[in-house]
């Protein structure tokens, strides 16, 4: 898996860089997660490219979101799932 993400080792200060590529292949709703979290714009961008618009919403969807990456779902997938956001 070649991704920008992979080269962003401030987004995974706390893992092996040569183990990025592995986290990204085998645990990407923490990457989604971490991502949405810590990365920039670009990142975000990145990690939604990378997965694919509809799995990162399933991915967002399957645990508890912090209000910065509730308020980036619904940014960038127009994702509200708890309702916090009138649209």
């Amino acid at each position: 898996m070649n991704s920008v993400l992979e080269h962003r080792r401030s987004l995974f200060w706390d893992i092996a860089e040569e183990t990025i590529p592995s986290v990204l292949a085998h645990s990407p709703a923490w990457v989604v997660h971490r991502v949405f979290e810590y990365g920039s714009i670009a990142d975000i961008d990145a990690v939604i490219t990378l997965y694919g618009p509809e799995k990162v919403k399933d991915m967002l969807r399957s645990s508890p979101m912090k209000p910065v990456t509730r308020s980036m779902a619904f940014l960038f997938l127009e994702f509200d799932p708890q309702g916090y956001y009138a649209v």
